[in-house]
């Protein structure tokens, strides 16, 4: 996926995450430096407790490239290796569990649902042969992955909200908060389609509402959005434009709303489309934090398709 960069041009959300970074001159950037960096800078506490760290690859290993994205896919790896970035900062898993590891063999589940000579409950079987492939192509190129998502997603301004506005160029239009923008009057399916266009979306938008309807208050919940998040935030908006949450929450909750009478709507983009202009302002961040190597957005895209 390759957003409109024009959309970023506006400097003011990067210049604002620079702020107050402390980088020393004249040193060997290796991952574990990298990594220092980020925890001295990040501008909120490190947490005791965390998934964010060094997932994969060797700390001591001097850096190429660093590659900021959303979700370190086997594209994003390959793209990487093939511009010379031996760094990827992701926000997601590299290794497809919350915890960035494949579980311990749970005898008890081997051959049942999920395959792979069974699963515990912590991830992935550490025999996957997907897993195994990965973990072997990381190993072999010289990569290293750094994960960089509960303390990104900490910091404010809002990162992910901050980053849609302006790909959208909604930041002139915002009402108070991160997450609320009164932009002029759409129809709903207009909106959907505009959205579509500028963060390049093949497959992956969905939408509840009129498409006829008439909106112009917006509330941006990137991301993953808890049930309480679309409730508090509805009443006060004609339309949410989100990454992804059940479909029996705040689906449900939206449908009922619009069959009750009520001129509303939900946009759900798909989790890492969401995601992705807050990883481009992690870039921008990044920049100025690493100045002895370059640090370039690779969007991971749009996960999904459909024919024409």
């Amino acid at each position: 996926m390759q957003l409109n960069r024009r959309q970023f041009a506006s400097t003011a959300g990067v210049a604002l995450f620079a702020a107050g970074s402390s980088v020393p001159q004249n040193t060997t950037l290796t991952v574990t430096l990298a990594m220092d960096r980020i925890r001295q800078n990040i501008g909120v506490t490190w947490k005791e407790s965390t998934i964010d760290g060094v997932k994969a690859g060797d700390g001591n290993a001097s850096v190429s490239g660093v590659a900021v994205t959303a979700v370190a896919t086997m594209d994003t790896l390959a793209r990487a290796v093939r511009e010379k970035t031996n760094l990827i900062v992701s926000l997601e898993p590299v290794y497809y569990s919350h915890n960035d590891g494949p579980a311990a063999l749970n005898p008890q589940t081997a051959g049942g649902r999920g395959g792979g000579g069974g699963r515990g409950a912590g991830g992935i079987a550490p025999d996957d042969p997907v897993f195994l492939a990965k973990k072997d192509f990381i190993a072999k190129n010289g990569l290293a992955v750094i994960r960089l998502s509960d303390h990104w997603r900490a910091r404010t301004p809002d990162p992910f909200a901050l980053g849609l506005a302006q790909t959208m160029t909604w930041t002139k239009y915002r009402a108070g908060s991160d997450t609320r923008y009164d932009i002029p009057g759409i129809t709903i399916a207009a909106l959907a389609d505009d959205l579509a266009n500028k963060l390049n979306v093949r497959a992956g938008i969905r939408v509840v509402g009129d498409p006829q309807a008439q909106v112009s208050r917006i509330g941006v919940l990137p991301g993953v959005s808890a049930l309480v998040a679309s409730v508090k935030l509805l009443p006060e908006c004609d339309v949410i434009v989100a990454g992804e949450t059940r479909e029996w929450e705040s689906v449900e909750y939206a449908q009922d709303a619009v069959a009750a009478g009520q001129k509303k709507g939900l946009i759900m983009l798909g989790r890492v489309v969401s995601e992705e202009p807050g990883m481009n302002l992690c870039a921008g961040w990044l920049k100025t934090l690493l100045p002895e190597v370059s640090v370039r957005w690779f969007p991971s895209g749009d996960s999904y398709w459909r024919p024409a």
